[in-house]
């Protein structure tokens, strides 16, 4: 793990040990081992002579203005007083092989200026060595253009402002590879490079212990490059490496910074300073605890222009308090895409950017955070952050044998350390395609306070601990997030959270919202507008057994929440909103959501507004809320209301109630008002006033029975109701009765409401059983309510009163309906028809030769009837109309006795059609209305005997039987079809008289009766079911024929006569139920009619024989029981 590596390079040993590339692989414990050991290699390896005599003698310190000096075989020099120990300046060069240079005066170790060249090389037996013991006493310092090379070589110094080596000036520089560079007081830096000097660095650990001694400082346009090292600062109030001033820069590769003192970044840049990162780490604060330290950030980018960047695997952790691993501050920035950020105590956030300017990008990494209060992204005073790629983590553990040290209860780990925390107005936070996760109680995912703002695309944020919130706004700021899931798994923890008194805005599009155990969108004391967008998954917490959607509320000092809830393009939502006691506005649009809204306690204010969504749920609110409903493009709320003020309805919405509802101010209804059928129970709507318009329609569930029957009710409870609205009624099972009182009350007034003549129509018909339902406004008890009522009384208007007559108000159908049994008895009479009109004259049959007496003739006719009839009864049914068929039929025996006597037997088939386009009756309360039309046809057939006398007398017999389909469609949308089977029996007898020359004339008495039986089969239209009881029939004639015979010159019969009829239709009674408990209805018939009429036989031949009639009937009763005929007949009958 790369914590490992960070802690390896933390380790501090208490001894110094060389290997062979003269690497400290540990920190001098003390200054005083590390001169021992240095004392000691000296005095080994010193030889007793100079190896160049050109250079001044040793121990003498050494200035060299032209010219080479080399120094060999560990020459030791030192210098007591002001003058370096060696100083070059010029053309001249100075090379020390494993010298030992000490000034124990106030000047330099190795001092090149003005172009000098100083070389130390020492090898990894014999190194070179410099050290110092003044105040700005530098080891190693080159000015002026003047050049220091060194490898193998150690440089120490140990007083005040006495560099390890410096680089000053243009052309200036410093270069130690496999070396090491230890200072010992404050304001020692290790290596210093400033005004265009450089230092170089490789292979070379750098330790410094004083106060304000960085380990690197690149100061005023310095430039300082170190590779493949450790650095290690003890003092306080110093950093690690600095870049301070403009152009100077600083660069690290793989370079680790270690940091053990207070107020100490890792790296600092500057005023203007930059700084580049290439793997390694910075560390600050002891991994094990033994050094306890604070305000020691990791990396520190301060003022404008100053900038860090951080890549290759580059790391950063601090171990103390206070201690962010990024800080960017003042307009400095930092650009990170190394391994990883990791502090590990309290308030020790991740990365910072503080102030107008400031900058921290984070990119592909990974932010980790342990201590309480140690937010993983802290954005302040304007500062910007951009995240991208990265998975921050607050409330880490560390696993393991060896965890590092913590400076606070286990307990406390991520305690309110928010993932990522923006504070202030133009404060920003860019978080694109990372994760952030969350392990405290108070450790908010995002959190935005005080004016700031957020964007958030893709990525997740999971949290885990009591009110450990996903996304919050706190005081006012935005928040912008898009493709992002949010799951938060703490008690009271919501996905969306706002609080305080700013106006606060979270605007939420795709991605998912879930809660384990809180609210999808919680507002304590916030005031604000959450907008959730389409393509959002919302996974409501299950709390009482309940899901719970948002809850606006009170924050702990009572200030009340002011929540605007936007919920756009969400096909599917649940959960319940609760109001206690704060302010709502929720706008619902293209979404359909299950759940209530529920105010709890009084002062809440809440308004509900839907756009083509669909609400199923209740409104509950307490007494002394206000709390609106606003359904708007379609929308469709299904629920109840407990205490609504206002609700509106647009003329494309629906409110289907489902239980007693109140809305105590004004119910504004363009649309539809439904209620919804209870089991067993009607429910009540009671509004303070009600406005309807053109279009405005409600909807009741009415037991559609007798006086007071159970119906949903509405109550206009002291206002007034207005407008036009239509009354639609769903029958829930009443089989219609006749009402007799006020009727059935859907509308009443209390408290002295009001409402005007024309509030209510009836927007559909309402019918059951065989009656008519109306609406009437107007009661026993007060003239503003309304009932419905199915029957009219003699006076004008009002209810009915003692000493009035009811009027039952029968449906149109029941007019239309009950004739059909007496339509089918008279297309069944019209095909039996008489002897003379079914088969014409034939007597003319009596001297035919009889060649066989099996299948010797058949006939044929069509027969046509415009026929009104008007039966008394109920309801004074009458029907006018056309009936029309054709008959054909086969002797199939015919024989004549030697004495006279003649017998004729056969079958025949037939087929009626009766088509009545004016039904009227007694319906609506209206005698003779128009009610319909009805059709009837289908076929028939008989069989049928007659037996002549010898002298002309007969008898004939004829049974029949014919089944019929009716259809009969109301004027008022309803209709019914239905089949019928009917029977008939009928026996005619007729003697004729003749008189005349030869015979030609004669009377016929004839007598006739028929019996007829129906059955019609049981139908139902969307009113009630029909059934008709039809009762038998008889009928009677008694008439005469005049008839005269006479051939023309072509050989033709000619048998012209005239008829005379009485008719007595036996009194009887049809009887339709419509429904099972309606009365029944009576259709009676029976009357007594004349008819007049003539007709003629024309036999052609022997065997071909044509004949026609034509009659006209009229009733003879003064009773309604009436029926007028115009019929006729055309036939033709062919023997064989």
């Amino acid at each position: 793990m790369r914590e490992d590596r960070i802690k390896t390079s933390l380790a501090v040993s208490t001894s110094s040990v060389w290997d062979g590339n003269l690497r400290k692989t540990g920190l001098l414990g003390s200054r005083v081992c590390h001169r021992a050991v240095l004392t000691t290699a000296v005095t080994a390896l010193l030889p007793s002579a100079q190896a160049f005599a050109q250079c001044a003698a040793a121990p003498a310190a050494l200035s060299v203005t032209s010219g080479s000096c080399v120094d060999d075989a560990l020459t030791a020099r030192d210098s007591a007083g002001p003058a370096p120990v060696v100083e070059v300046s010029g053309a001249g060069t100075y090379t020390g092989n494993s010298v030992v240079l000490t000034a124990t005066g106030t000047n330099y170790g190795a001092h090149a200026t003005a172009g000098g060249t100083i070389s130390l090389i020492g090898t990894s037996s014999a190194i070179a060595s410099v050290s110092t013991s003044g105040a700005s006493g530098h080891g190693l310092y080159a000015d002026s253009g003047g050049q220091i090379t060194g490898s193998h070589t150690s440089v120490d110094t140990s007083d005040v402002g006495a560099y390890g080596v410096a680089a000053v000036g243009a052309g200036s520089s410093v270069s130690l590879t496999d070396s090491a560079v230890s200072t010992g007081a404050d304001n020692a830096h290790g290596a210093y490079a400033a005004g265009g000097g450089s230092v170089t660095l490789t292979h070379t650990d750098v330790t410094t212990y004083g106060t304000g001694a960085s380990a690197v400082f690149a100061d005023a346009a310095g430039t300082v490059t170190l590779t493949n090292l450790n650095t290690y600062s003890f003092g306080d109030n110093a950093p690690g490496a600095v870049a301070s001033g403009a152009n100077s820069s600083l660069s690290l590769n793989n370079t680790y910074v270690n940091i053990y003192g207070n107020d100490s970044a890792g790296l600092s840049a500057t005023g203007g300073g930059k700084i580049t990162v290439n793997g390694g780490a910075i560390a600050t604060g002891d991994y094990y605890g033994g050094i306890v330290i604070a305000n020691a950030p990791g990396v520190l980018a301060r003022g404008t222009g100053s900038s860090i960047s951080m890549s290759n695997g580059a790391t950063s952790a601090t171990y103390g308090a206070n201690s962010p691993g990024l800080w960017a501050d003042a307009g400095g920035r930092i650009d990170f895409s190394g391994y990883g950020v990791f502090t590990y105590q309290p308030d020790s956030a991740g990365a910072v950017a503080s102030g107008a300017g400031s900058t921290v990008a984070l990119t592909g990494t990974i932010v980790r955070t342990s201590g309480p209060a140690a937010t993983g992204v802290r954005v302040t005073d304007a500062g910007t952050v951009v995240v991208t790629g990265t998975e921050i983590t607050t409330g880490f553990r560390v696993t393991g044998s060896n965890p590092p040290a913590l400076q606070f209860p286990g307990a406390q780990i991520g305690l309110q350390a928010y993932g990522v925390d923006v504070v202030g107005a133009g404060s920003q936070a860019q978080v694109e395609r990372s994760n952030i996760t969350t392990h405290g109680d108070g450790a908010i995912g995002v959190r935005v306070s005080q004016g700031a703002t957020a964007m958030i695309t893709g990525g997740s944020i999971t949290t885990a601990g009591n009110a450990a919130h996903g996304i919050a706004v706190v005081n006012g700021g935005a928040v912008a997030a898009s493709g992002t899931t949010v799951t938060v798994n703490g008690p009271g923890a919501a996905p969306i959270y706002l609080a305080g008194s700013g106006p606060g805005t979270v605007t939420f599009t795709g991605g998912s919202l879930g809660a384990t155990n809180g609210a999808i969108v919680l507002a304590e004391g916030g005031t604000g507008t959450v907008s959730i967008n389409g393509g959002t998954a919302i996974t409501p917490a299950v709390i009482n057994g309940r899901r719970l959607l948002a809850r606006v509320t009170e924050d702990t000092t009572g200030t009340s929440s002011h929540l605007t809830l936007n919920i756009t393009g969400i096909p599917s939502l649940t959960g319940d909103i609760v109001v206690d006691p704060s302010t709502l506005t929720y706008n619902l649009a293209d979404s359909q959501w299950t759940g209530n809204l529920t105010l709890i306690g009084a002062g809440n204010t809440a308004s509900a507004n839907l756009s083509a969504s669909q609400w199923t749920g209740d409104l509950l609110a307490d007494a002394g809320n206000s709390a609106d409903v606003t359904l708007a493009q379609g929308s469709v709320w299904t629920g109840l209301a407990r205490n609504a003020t206002d609700v509106s309805i647009d003329a494309s919405s629906v409110w289907n109630v489902t239980g007693d509802s109140n809305a105590t101010g004004t119910v504004t209804n363009a649309g539809l008002i439904q209620f919804v059928p209870r089991p067993g129970a009607y429910s009540t709507l009671t509004v303070g006033s009600y406005t309807g318009s053109a279009a405005s329609r409600i909807g009741f569930n009415t037991y559609l029975g007798a006086d007071n029957s159970p119906t949903n009710l509405l109550v206009i409870d002291g206002g007034r109701a207005s407008g036009t609205t239509s009354v639609i009624v769903n029958n829930t099972g009443g089989a219609g009765a006749q009402t007799v009182a006020d009727g059935i009350r859907l509308v009443r007034v209390d408290g002295g409401g009001t409402t005007t003549a024309g509030a209510f129509t009836l927007g559909q018909r309402v019918a059951a059983g065989a009656y008519e339902y109306q609406l009437f406004r107007g009661g026993s008890t007060d003239p503003n309510d309304w009932f419905l009522r199915s029957h009219l009384v003699d006076t004008s208007t009002g209810p009915a009163t003692s000493g009035s007559t009811e009027i039952p108000l029968y449906r149109p159908e029941v007019a239309l309906y009950s004739p059909v049994p007496a339509i089918a008895r008279q297309m069944g009479l019209s095909t039996l028809g008489t002897l003379h009109e079914r088969v014409g004259e034939e007597e003319n049959l009596r001297d035919l030769p009889e060649p066989r007496a099996y299948a010797n003739g058949a006939w044929g006719r069509v027969f046509g009837a415009r026929v009104s009839n008007r039966w008394s009864g109920t309801v004074d049914a009458s029907a006018t109309g056309n009936l029309i068929g054709f008959q054909t039929g086969l002797d199939v025996y015919r024989r004549t006795t030697d004495s006279g006597h003649r017998d004729h037997a056969g079958v025949y088939v037939a087929y009626a059609d009766y088509n009545s386009p004016s039904v009227q009756g007694f319906a609506l309360g209206t005698q003779n209305l128009t009610v319909g039309r009805l059709v009837m046809n289908g076929p028939s057939v008989g069989g049928y005997w007659t037996h002549f006398g010898p002298s002309g007398w007969y008898l004939d017999a004829v049974m029949q039987g014919s089944w019929y389909d009716a259809k009969a469609t109301s004027n008022y949308g309803a209709g019914i079809s239905t089949n019928a089977t009917a029977y008939a029996g009928s026996v005619e007898a007729g003697y004729p008289f003749r008189f005349g020359d030869g015979g030609g004339w004669l009377v016929e008495p004839q007598a006739q009766i028929v019996y007829q039986g129906v059955s019609v089969g049981q139908s139902r239209d969307q009113y009630s079911s029909v059934d008709w009881s039809a009762g038998g029939a008889w009928t009677g004639r008694l008439g005469a024929r005049l008839q005269y015979t006479t051939r023309d010159g072509h050989g033709t019969l000619w048998q012209p006569y005239a008829r005379i009829n009485l008719w007595h239709v036996f009194s009887g009674a049809d009887n339709t139920l419509f429904g099972q408990s309606s009365p029944t209805v009576e259709t009676r018939f029976g009357d007594t009619a004349m008819e007049l009429g003539g007709g003629v036989t024309a036999q052609v031949n022997r065997k071909l024989s044509f004949y026609a009639q034509a009659s006209y009937r009229w009733s003879l009763d003064s009773d309604r029981n009436r029926r007028t005929a115009t019929a006729g007949t055309l036939g033709l009958r062919y023997n064989w």
